[in-house]
Order: structure tokens, then sequence, then C-alpha cells
């Protein structure tokens, strides 16, 4: 990674810090760095230098005004990232995320020192991943997305093809780091998901033993949470892009759908059994979320 004694902070400069023999590292040379920003595979989304400093006791860096973007991985011990003014402490599982431009200071932990696959990059897309990774935390630097051997692979793959300074095997790489970061995005949402404070999993399968029968908002809330009623709303609507009621209400017309497809109940019957006593407010709402009307369903299919 790149010198804090480099003045010019160039983004092909390993760090001086010692590598052993289980770790790796290798850099872009920058005549064959120079050529590939130009190229359209490439450009968008390019690495410059990749490595893995396992177990890396002593190692830190200060990067004043980096010229290339840099995204560390935490896959066991611990260290610390200054940057905005604050300090902020990195373990396991740990993206960092230090987009060029942004002074920030690392270290390992002196007594359980990290391990960390990082990789420098460059390119008019890795904005767009790094927002993509970060979400909607406000933490924009340090992300969570936990320990996945998935992502380590990808890392080491990124890696071997890295040291292959060929043309091919460049824009192989560039497009294996595409993958890497949309890979991270996925576990960065699935871990928000896993430690949100509600379950939707949970949620829904209530809204399921709920599907022949009337809901209210504040039996589902008391059933599934320990959320306020405004909390449990806007939590459902971050996870799911919609309302805890607008979900009841496509489950209950997603089985309205199966019961038209496999019998031959009236419309009027098919509401009563999801709990609507009007059957033409039902057939409003079936149209609402289908697009066309209860009997238009079924006649488009058949029967």
């Amino acid at each position: 990674m790149s010198s804090s004694t480099d003045p010019d902070n160039h983004p092909a400069e390993t760090s001086r810090w010692p590598l052993p023999a289980s770790g790796q590292r290798t850099v872009v040379p920058p005549a064959v760095l120079a050529t590939m920003t130009a190229h359209p595979l490439c450009r968008g989304c390019l690495p410059h230098g990749v490595g893995y400093y396992p177990h890396a006791s002593g190692h830190r860096m200060y990067r004043a005004n980096p010229a290339d973007d840099l995204l560390i991985y935490c896959v066991s011990g611990q260290g610390q990232l200054q940057v905005e003014g604050q300090t902020l402490a990195v373990t396991a599982g740990d993206l960092l995320l230090l987009p060029e431009g942004l002074p920030h200071r690392y270290q390992a932990d002196d007594s359980d020192p990290w391990s960390i696959y990082w990789v420098h990059l460059g390119g008019d897309e890795v904005a767009g991943y790094f927002d993509e990774i970060a979400g909607e935390g406000v933490e924009r630097q340090r992300v969570t997305v936990g320990v996945h051997s998935r992502l380590a692979e990808e890392f080491q793959a990124l890696l071997a093809a890295a040291t292959r300074v060929q043309p091919e095997h460049l824009v192989y790489a560039a497009n294996l780091l595409r993958s890497l970061l949309a890979f991270a995005a996925l576990m960065r949402r699935q871990y928000t998901t896993r430690h949100a404070s509600l379950d939707i999993n949970r949620v829904n399968s209530y809204l399921q033993t709920a599907l022949t029968r009337r809901l209210n908002l504040d039996e589902l809330v008391s059933a599934t949470s320990t959320l306020s009623r405004y909390h449990f709303i806007r939590e459902y609507k971050r996870q799911t892009g919609q309302t805890p009621m607008q979900a009841f209400q496509r489950i209950k017309v997603s089985h309205a759908c199966y019961l038209l497809d496999i019998s031959d109940d009236t419309l009027a019957q098919i509401a009563a059994r999801l709990g609507y006593d009007d059957p033409y407010y039902f057939s409003r709402l079936f149209k609402k979320v289908m697009g066309v009307s209860p009997q238009r369903y079924r006649r488009e299919r058949g029967h």
C-alpha cells in the first residue's frame, strides 16, 4: 500500500511493512496501469495493487492525499482507523472504504494484529460501488459485512489475476474486482437484515397466519416486535420497500389469484375467505395490485 513517506502518494507504491512468507502483494506497474486505464473494459474499475497481510504486527499507514481508492477487508484480529476526526475500531468482518483524496491513518492492534486483504483501485465506477457497499448507514468508511470465506476467495482470485500484466489478464482482473465489490455490497445487505431490530421473516410468517382474517397494525406490531408502531413501519419499509399493510394486501391478492386459478368460487366467496365483507372493495384492491380485475384475470387463465 502507499508509502507514508511518498509526497506524491503514487497509487502503485506499496507500503514498507515487511512482508512475511505467508503474505502476498502485487502492484500493477505504472506504465501498464497508464495503458489499461484507457481500456474500455478497465477504465471504470481497475485494480492498482492487491495484497494479503496475515497477522500484520506493526503494520501502520498514513495517507495525507491518496491518489487512488482503497478497500481493506479485515478477516481476523483488530486494528484502528483514524479518519475525519474519528478513531474507529476495526474487527473481523469489517470493510474499510477509503476514497481518493480522503486523508486517513490506520494500524494493526498491538496485542491482536489484524489479518487483512486490500486492494488499491481507481476508475469512475468505484464511487458508485463504494456507495452501494456503504448503503444508507451513517458511517461511510467502516462497514460491517461479516467474515465470509467466499469474499476472501474473491480477493485471492483477484490477487492471482493481478500478478499477470498482460492486457487480457488485467481485463479479467478488472471484472473480478467488479464481482468482488458487488458481492461485498450483497453481504453488507444480508448482514444488515440479519442484525436489524426487526425480523422481517417473523413478520411475514405472521402475516401468512392471518391470511383469512382482518388484521390491524397494532396487533401485528405487538405480536412480532418490541418496536413502537412508528419505528416498526419505518424499519419494515426500509427493508422491504413497502409498508406492512401493503405487504399484507399483496399476500392476500396473491392467494386470491391461486383460488381463482384452482376453483370455481365466486369473487364474493373468495373475498369472504380472505376476510373481506365487501367483494367490490376487494375487486378494486385486486385490480390495484394486479393491474386487471379478478374477472379478467380468471378469463385470461381460461376459466
